[in-house]
This record gives structure tokens, C-alpha cells and sequence, in this order.
């Protein structure tokens, strides 16, 4: 009995250790009220290079476009018809938005455009406005959209379709200070003369840019509709993953698992640093987070079932424990939830979820938060103010990290011995490598003391 008292009091001891070695860190949430299920949802989708700006839209129940002001601390709607992505230093938001198609009868149809001081403007496309789409079954992007822009608001990276194929081209757009517009300098369509069209309707999807216009991230759709990472550094197209054409492969050896396989890529502001996700098919089975270098040969996989979805000018990548886990950053071969980085102002009902939009340096992110409505567990925006710095030097100092999902385990990196405590001190598993099973033990919170540290996991 003396043994287990003094377990459990090393673990009680521990765990106060850790709450007092957290770093404190600042959640902003929109205003919402759980039990009439009312509120703003969605997802931010950019934060701003200097951390000043956020942006994003609903992508749960319709496409109403949000804004958030450091300044302010406040969540503002920008309309009910438009989609922002992406915002610069100077809070110029990028993305699309509703308009009435000319000679149509009061038809409305998306386009590319930016919104600056209150007024949507449009980017210039491959098409006239009386040709413009209302879509093809339920996109509402069919005419283009822009998806990333630079920190000074120089350049524009999206796509766009041509006036007869419902082709998605990247594309980028460049201020010009002698007319005070943007103009469409590249479209990209030599990259997508191998796709067919009707079989892959989407075609190139861009999701993020390097500051200098150079480099274009996101992902390309082979004939079978799979979505391969992809990115176009000086005009040159490399898939990252799902490097095959799958129905080459099914041809070939009969083999369909990439047939209709998800993921996408991203790249820091700098250039310098790439990360996304691959699953192998839509259901997102055999998910994995990655990173990638330029200057690498293939991409590097993260633990199972973690996501990474952007990076920052630090090589620091960010996204999820596992798919709508914990949020949580990527450092050198370590994955770790930033709860076990920071504590921060919150309310019960409500989790940081997942990070979609980091800051150069990491200081503010922006993702989603799940809350508990009466209806079901539904996705508001989120901002969440951290020191970047810290928390890169505290994903560093571990040696191991422990992530649980799927019933499992995982621990990065090599070990001597593992061992789980429930809550109550008692052993429950333990190995000497490799991950560890946990699916035979009750949820709930338990300790993973790898070679003397520490771990918190929820299962």
C-alpha cells in the first residue's frame, strides 16, 4: 500500500509540476451560446504574417466569410455569400465572393476576389462575367478562388476555370501600383493538359504561396479524382505523394488503394519548408501527417493518424494529434499537443481542436474549437496567441513524444522502456519498444513515463 501511495503521489507531484510549467496563451472564440445551438462556425483558413489579421468561413452550414482583429479581439461577419482564405499584413483578405451574372435573370455566381476596407473588388479570370457558372453540383467555386497572399499584398495565388472546361488552373495575380489593381500574370494550364477534365472536374486546387510568388502549394487530381500534394516551384510541378497515377497501378497490378486517396501540401511564407497530409483514400484511412524540404527526396511521415495542414518561417509545422484531435505542432520528428505546451482561457465546453493558419513566427495561430451544442459537437473559429518561441524550444527538450489515437500509443523515437498509470497509479501497460496497445483499458486519462519523462494522454 505504501508503494502505491508514493506512485500516486509522484504522479499527483508530477502533474502539478507540469500545470506549473506551462506557458500561458490567449483563446479567442466567437460569441456563441451552446444551448440554443447559435453562433458563428466555421474555420479560420489564414492568419497574417505579423499576427494582426485572421480570416475564415463556415464551412458547416453555409459560406459566410468572418474577420478577426487583433486590435479587437472580435469576430466579425463579412457577409452571407463569400469565402475568405487568406489575409495579408496590411488586412487585405483574399478569396471568393456572390455576384449576379449579367443577362442571367438575377442568377448569382461565385468569383476570385479581394476584400479591403469593407468592399469586395474582383480579380481578373479566363472568363466574362455573362459566362460565368453557378457551379457544378454543389461547388460554389467554379469560376476561381484565392487562396493565398503575400504578407506585403503583392501577390495572389488562387485558381481559376477557362470559359468551356470546368478545368480548375493555378493561378497568380500580382499588384500593379501604376492602376492600382492586380493583374492574372500565370495560369499554369500546360500543368493540367494530362487531366481530363469530366473524369476530374477540380483539377489543381492552390493552398498556400511563398511570399515571393514562386512557389505554389496544394493539390493535383490524377484521372481518377485521388489528390495527390503537390507543389509548383518555378513553374515546375512535383507531387509529394500518391506519385502514380492510380489507375495505372489498377491496371497494372490490381491494386486500388489510391483510388480515391486525399491530401494536400503547404509551404511556409519563407519558401524554405513544406507539410500537409495524406490519406489513403477519402475515408481517410492509413492518414499520416508529412514534412518535406526542397532539397529532400522524399517526404518525411509523421506518426499514424496525425495531421499537419501549415507551417511557419521556423520549419515548425501545426495541425492535430489525429484527425479532429488535440491541436498540436511539429518539431524535428516530434509531435506534440500544445495543451501540453500551454494553458489557456477557455470554457468547458469547448476544445482547441485543430490549427489550420500560423503566423511567421508562430506566435498566433488559427484553426478550429469543437463545442458541444445541444445538437451535436459542431466547429467554431479559433485564435489562439501563444509564444512561438517558447514553444518551439519546448517541442526540442523532449527526446520522446507520446500520441494516442485509434486505441493506441504511439511514441516517437527510440526507448529503453514505457510504461501507462491510470489515474490511480496503477500499472497498465508497458513495452520495451514500438507502440503500445491500449485498447483493452477504459477511456480516460493516463500517464506514459517514457525512460523517466513524463506524458499526459487522453483515450
Amino acid at each position: 500500500m505504501k508503494k502505491f501511495l508514493l506512485l500516486f503521489c509522484a504522479l499527483f507531484a508530477m502533474n502539478t509540476i507540469v500545470a506549473q510549467d506551462l506557458k500561458k496563451a490567449t483563446l479567442y472564440l466567437p460569441d456563441f451560446d451552446a444551448a440554443s445551438n447559435e453562433g458563428l462556425y466555421g474555420t479560420i483558413f489564414g492568419v497574417s504574417a505579423n499576427g494582426e489579421y485572421a480570416a475564415g468561413y463556415d464551412d458547416f452550414l453555409g459560406s459566410c466569410a468572418f474577420i478577426w482583429k487583433r486590435s479587437t479581439g472580435k469576430f466579425e461577419e463579412v457577409d452571407l455569400a463569400s469565402m475568405i482564405m487568406d489575409v495579408s499584413n496590411d488586412g487585405t483578405f483574399v478569396g471568393n465572393y456572390w455576384v449576379e451574372i449579367p443577362g442571367k435573370d438575377g442568377q448569382v455566381a461565385s468569383r476570385p476576389g479581394y476584400y479591403k476596407d469593407g468592399v469586395w473588388s474582383p480579380l481578373p479570370i479566363l472568363r466574362a462575367e455573362a459566362k460565368l457558372t453557378d457551379g457544378v453540383g454543389d461547388a460554389d467555386d467554379m469560376n476561381g478562388c484565392a487562396m493565398a497572399i503575400s504578407a506585403d499584398a503583392k501577390f495572389i495565388a488562387g485558381y481559376i476555370t477557362d470559359a468551356d472546361v470546368y478545368k480548375l488552373y493555378p493561378a497568380l495575380w500580382q499588384w500593379n501600383e501604376e492602376n492600382k489593381a492586380y493583374d492574372l500574370i500565370k495560369t499554369f494550364e500546360k500543368i493540367q493538359e494530362s487531366i481530363d477534365a469530366l473524369e476530374c472536374p477540380y483539377g489543381w486546387v492552390v493552398k498556400g504561396m511563398s511570399d515571393d510568388g514562386s512557389i505554389i502549394t496544394g493539390f493535383s487530381e490524377w484521372g481518377s479524382g485521388a489528390r495527390s500534394a503537390a507543389v509548383i516551384i518555378n513553374d515546375e510541378e512535383k507531387r509529394l505523394t500518391c506519385l502514380e497515377d492510380p489507375y495505372e497501378v489498377a491496371e497494372k497490378t490490381g491494386e486500388t488503394m489510391w483510388m480515391d486517396a486525399e491530401g494536400y501540401a503547404q509551404v511556409s511564407a519563407n519558401g524554405k519548408y513544406f507539410a500537409g497530409f495524406y490519406a489513403a483514400s477519402a475515408n481517410m484511412t492509413d492518414l499520416s501527417g508529412w514534412t518535406w524540404t526542397a532539397d529532400q527526396e522524399s517526404v518525411a511521415f509523421t506518426a499514424p493518424y496525425t495531421v499537419l495542414t501549415c507551417v511557419d518561417n521556423n520549419g515548425v509545422a501545426y495541425g492535430s494529434t489525429a484527425l479532429m484531435g488535440d491541436a498540436a505542432m511539429y518539431k524535428d520528428g516530434v509531435m506534440t499537443a500544445l495543451s501540453d505546451i500551454y494553458t489557456w482561457n477557455s470554457v468547458a465546453d469547448a476544445s482547441m481542436s485543430t490549427i489550420f493558419a500560423a503566423s511567421n513566427d508562430g506566435g498566433v495561430l488559427g484553426g478550429i474549437a469543437m463545442v458541444s451544442f445541444s445538437m451535436a459537437p459542431v466547429q467554431i473559429p479559433a485564435v489562439l496567441i501563444v509564444d512561438g518561441t517558447e514553444g518551439v524550444e519546448a517541442v526540442k527538450s523532449q527526446a520522446n513524444n507520446v500520441v494516442m489515437a485509434n486505441g493506441w500509443a504511439f511514441i516517437d523515437g527510440e526507448y529503453n522502456e514505457a510504461r501507462v498509470y491510470n489515474m490511480q497509479g496503477v500499472l497498465v501497460a508497458e513495452a520495451a519498444e514500438g507502440n503500445i496497445d491500449l485498447n483493452s483499458v477504459p477511456a480516460g486519462v493516463y500517464i506514459v513515463n517514457v525512460d523517466g519523462k513524463s506524458f499526459k494522454v487522453v483515450k
